[in-house]
């Protein structure tokens, strides 16, 4: 049996899959984010009790909203009492077993990748248009890896300048540091925010989709321009990487709307001769990280 863990700020996720990767359980728990012995106490505890529950010892493997640097230290935002602990060591010793730790972004992009909505594909790109916005590169079904594990982060490249003049956006603060992050207006909080900016009146995302469905204009001129910018966007992307297909994942990828244009969108920012991948919703839905998690897990026991 095999065990991911996605471990958030807010809660932990155990879910056990079988042999071929069916689900068979899951449940979550909330994060001890403020006290790292107690995080390790709860790892323990979750995996004992899949134990218990399988009668057999599982294979573990581990995806949380960060990195793991060249020492096995963690490095994340969203659990700070992780940083800068021997997150690596100190899980083997109390797991006692092969643990496999990865981005729960890039865990999500392995999972579509392998039995996912990308399954064949060669070359596949994942992004996660969350409460952030984050990738992955999957290149015959193995996660890409680069020297300081921030390859991929390109949520943090900066909206075009064509874009900023057009819908006359201000530059952005991001929380990384740097201006006109795409995160700040592509992310799920970005596309509220355009809300705000075109005056539009909606507060939440479903309430905009309904606004959308039901024809009003102001609805439609702020996802006409949410489109537009992520249009740009993938078509910069497929530049960079030309990948065979782009998965999209976190909320805004349940948005039936966004797909159907993007195409069309996608081409007008491709030189001639290129051709837009095609951009599809993820097969597993929320649970593809956790599932990428214990992907992680069988290869680090084999």
């Amino acid at each position: 049996m095999h065990y991911g863990l996605d471990v958030g700020g807010t809660k932990i996720e155990l879910a056990i899959f079988n042999a071929d990767f069916t689900l068979s359980n899951s449940w979550r728990v909330a994060t001890p984010g403020d006290n790292y012995q107690q995080l390790l106490a709860t790892l323990a505890e979750m995996v004992d009790k899949a134990d218990q529950t399988t009668g057999c010892e599982g294979s573990v493997g581990i995806g949380f909203p960060g990195i793991v640097d060249s020492l096995g230290c963690a490095v994340s935002a969203n659990i700070p009492s992780i940083n800068g602990q021997p997150l690596v060591a100190d899980t083997l010793k109390i797991l006692n077993r092969p643990v496999g730790f990865e981005n729960d972004v890039k865990a999500f992009v392995l999972s579509e990748a392998n039995g996912g909505a990308a399954q064949s594909q060669k070359n596949v790109l994942g992004l996660v248009l969350g409460t952030g916005v984050a990738g992955g590169l999957c290149i015959d079904g193995q996660l890409f890896r680069s020297k300081q594990n921030v390859a991929c982060e390109f949520g943090h490249i900066p909206l075009p300048a064509i874009l900023q003049q057009r819908y006359q956006f201000p530059l952005r603060q991001c929380g990384c540091g740097l201006l006109s992050c795409v995160e700040e207006y592509l992310a799920g909080p970005g596309l509220l925010w355009m809300c705000t900016h075109f005056e539009a009146g909606y507060t939440s995302v479903p309430a905009l989709i309904k606004g959308l469905q039901a024809g009003e204009s102001k609805a439609q001129k702020t996802f006409d321009a949410y489109i537009d910018c992520l249009g740009c966007y993938l078509a910069q992307l497929t530049l960079m990487y030309d990948p065979d297909i782009i998965v999209l994942g976190g909320g805004l990828s349940n948005i039936n709307e966004l797909y159907p244009p993007l195409a069309a969108v996608m081409k007008q920012y491709l030189f001639k001769g290129v051709t837009p991948p095609n951009v599809v919703a993820p097969k597993f839905g929320d649970s593809s990280g956790v599932r990428g998690a214990a992907f992680l897990g069988k290869c680090a026991g084999e």
